[in-house]
């Protein structure tokens, strides 16, 4: 009897790998806020004082998941990703990360979760006297996890409904003393399968 189990959940193995999704393609809408994001110096009665600042900025993204583990419903997969978020006041990202997702019978919805590190760089507008005006750049080293819910539409097509991410980037390519900023992201858009 325990070998026949065993040969059901092998089988049950084999056939879900086989005709499972690898690689999936998408491409989003992303905004972004970015909290604690420095904007230059200015002069005070007790010297120069760092300014910081809060924005939210709007681009686009997209990525790709290779699905290397998929068994039954779930998928576990490494994704690489980027985004831009356009202007002097804006902000791109790259990551890679491994990602979790579910896809029950019973439901059409693919909740997921993905823990992600990588890159971002910010843009805002410099305050600093004598370069007021220009654009600030800061680069940082960064986390983020994220979670999410795709809707299937056809087979190889999905809507992805809502994504929402948080985490920091920690300054580790500039002046040590700056902080930590904050980065929360909202995503949505489709999704390829092959």
């Amino acid at each position: 009897m325990r070998r026949y189990v065993l040969l059901a959940a092998l089988i049950l193995f084999l056939s879900a790998g086989a005709s499972a999704q690898v690689l999936s393609i998408y491409a989003t809408s992303s905004s972004g806020r970015y909290s604690n994001v420095p904007t230059g110096s200015v002069s005070t009665s007790s010297g120069f004082q760092q300014q910081y600042t809060n924005f939210w900025a709007s681009g686009v993204g997209g990525g790709v998941t290779l699905n290397f583990l998929p068994v039954g419903p779930v998928r576990l997969g490494l994704d690489f990703r980027g985004s831009t978020r356009p202007g002097t006041v804006g902000a791109d990202t790259a990551m890679a990360g491994l990602k979790l997702g579910f896809h029950p019978p019973l439901l059409r919805l693919k909740p997921y979760i993905q823990a992600s590190g990588g890159y971002v760089a910010t843009r805002t507008v410099n305050v600093s006297a004598g370069s007021a005006g220009r654009t600030f750049e800061n680069k940082y080293a960064a986390w983020e996890i994220l979670g999410g819910v795709d809707i299937p539409v056809a087979p190889f097509f999905d809507f992805r409904v809502v994504e929402l991410g948080g985490g920091t980037g920690v300054n580790a390519f500039g002046s040590s003393n700056q902080p930590n900023i904050s980065l929360f992201t909202v995503n949505t858009g489709l999704v390829l399968h092959f």
